[in-house]
């Protein structure tokens, strides 16, 4: 099957979940996208550290690292702000600190800074980032949040690849990274989820307070940072000389294959949108 049949089925399976999740009990801050969510940064802990471990072993303590969204969901729902979550974080760290000091003597300690920083690695991505993930189901009228998250997100993948099919014959390999990738595929997938992003507030005023403008640069901001997250990825897997995170995603590889963009694009969309619901 190509991989373009396999994409949009894994898009027709996986979106309408999603979605659906999405406005699934809003009132109790989607427990069941948390669940979701929960079960991905699992998994792509998992496939993290075996991506890290092309090179060298890891602190069995990366294992332990998707507590931080439990504890961050929980946080906010009880709190409104993450502050536990971040000092669990660093004593995580500490811990895998603390370990190495007990088993770095079978080489003399000689290669523990290299297992400390793949560890560190391998706890902040992706367990770390999803906190932000998290506080977009916390937002005001969070359900429409979600959704134009996704169609951001998604829209940034979905037109990229096919503008770069359509026009980025000759304008590709700009990025090393990631040679396939154009010129072409990078304009389209930021223009069209700006236009989305423009068109949010016009459609439902009621929902989205922000400007079209604001909503032009919510929508730019969160597709680069989507198309950034895609070859942060790409450089890791590059590194470890592997084609995909796992195989467990239809037509995108492993589950990290698919959160990368949403992993990065997260943060500037929750930032952003607090930022222009209070201006």
């Amino acid at each position: 099957m190509k991989s373009i049949t396999k994409r949009i089925l894994t898009a027709v399976v996986a979106l309408p979940i999603l979605f659906f999740a999405a406005f699934f009990m809003p009132e109790y801050h989607h427990p069941l996208l948390m669940l979701i969510i929960v079960a991905a940064i699992s998994f792509g802990t998992y496939e993290m550290s075996e991506i890290v471990r092309k090179k060298e072993r890891v602190s069995p303590v990366i294992y332990a690292s998707p507590i931080l969204t439990v504890l961050a969901y929980v946080e906010r729902s009880m709190m409104q702000e993450e502050i536990f979550s971040f000092f669990l974080y660093i004593m995580l760290i500490a811990l895998a600190f603390a370990i190495e000091v007990f088993k770095g003597g079978h080489d003399d300690f000689e290669g523990s800074i290299d297992v400390l920083g793949r560890s560190v690695l391998a706890m902040s991505y992706p367990a770390l980032l999803s906190i932000f993930f998290i506080n977009i189901l916390f937002l005001d009228n969070s359900s429409y949040h979600i959704a134009l998250f996704f169609i951001l997100v998604f829209g940034e993948d979905t037109f990229a690849f096919f503008s770069g099919m359509l026009f980025g014959r000759n304008n590709r390999g700009i990025i090393k990274v990631s040679p396939k990738k154009s010129v072409a595929g990078f304009i389209g997938g930021i223009l069209i989820p700006a236009i989305f992003g423009l068109a949010a507030p016009l459609i439902l005023p009621g929902v989205f307070t922000f400007s079209a403008l604001k909503g032009f640069i919510l929508g730019a901001v969160t597709a680069v940072f989507g198309a950034l997250g895609d070859l942060v990825e790409s450089t890791f897997k590059r590194s470890a000389k592997v084609k995909d995170s796992g195989i467990i995603v239809p037509g995108r590889g492993g589950i990290l294959d698919s959160l990368d963009s949403l992993l990065f694009a997260a943060a500037p969309f929750s930032i952003l949108t607090t930022i222009f619901e209070l201006l």
